[in-house]
């Protein structure tokens, strides 16, 4: 990965909610200590950047068709306006940040996302959250097949166990996405803007 292509790159932080998050939610992925503080960090560092920062969360609305996601996952679905649908608690989002909301496992599918970042001249996507064999994935995959390099952030990403997660870094790694750690893209970010 050429560390020029985050000079037109944006931070995709896909599905931080408190439904993955939190304990007592539904989906509650028990995540590395890690996680929150360096999706924090990647924010800050983008944000000095200057670059865009998108947030996706993942609700259905009420009534609604929820398609196969529903066929797969039944009632446990985070619908709109349910508490578990909000993004965690102490990310901070900015007014000039996107936050998009999706029904599908792709944040592209059926959303304004790639609109969004050709609308910026966006070529790199920056890619973190949760969970690293769904949605994050999806995304990737997605993003890749749309002619948007990749980059997933290893350590800021989580999924239901660490073999589903080193599972999907290693198939992303072969042929979809460059594999970073928080602090190297960090440091690569700030080389170029410097630069």
């Amino acid at each position: 990965m050429k560390s020029k292509s985050l000079q037109s790159s944006a931070l995709l932080i896909i599905d931080m909610q408190r439904y993955f998050l939190e304990s007592k939610a539904p989906a509650f992925l028990d995540p590395p200590d890690e996680l929150i503080p360096n999706v924090i960090k990647l924010v800050g560092a983008f944000r000095e950047a200057k670059r865009p920062i998108i947030f996706t969360r993942h609700a259905h609305k009420k009534g609604g068709s929820t398609g196969q996601m529903g066929n797969w996952w039944g009632d446990e679905l985070p619908y709109e306006g349910d508490k578990f649908s909000e993004l965690v608690k102490g990310l901070p989002v900015e007014e000039a940040d996107i936050i998009l909301t999706k029904t599908k496992y792709s944040a592209f599918e059926e959303t304004e996302l790639d609109i969004a970042l050709k609308r910026e001249g966006i070529d790199t996507v920056v890619i973190c959250g949760v969970m690293t064999n769904l949605c994050v994935e999806t995304t990737a995959r997605h993003a890749f097949m749309k002619d948007f390099n990749v980059i997933i952030i290893d350590d800021a990403c989580a999924t239901k166990s660490e073999d589903y997660h080193r599972a999907s870094i290693l198939n992303l790694s072969y042929g979809f996405a460059h594999i970073e750690k928080t602090k190297e893209i960090i440091e690569k970010l700030q080389a170029v803007t410097k630069g």
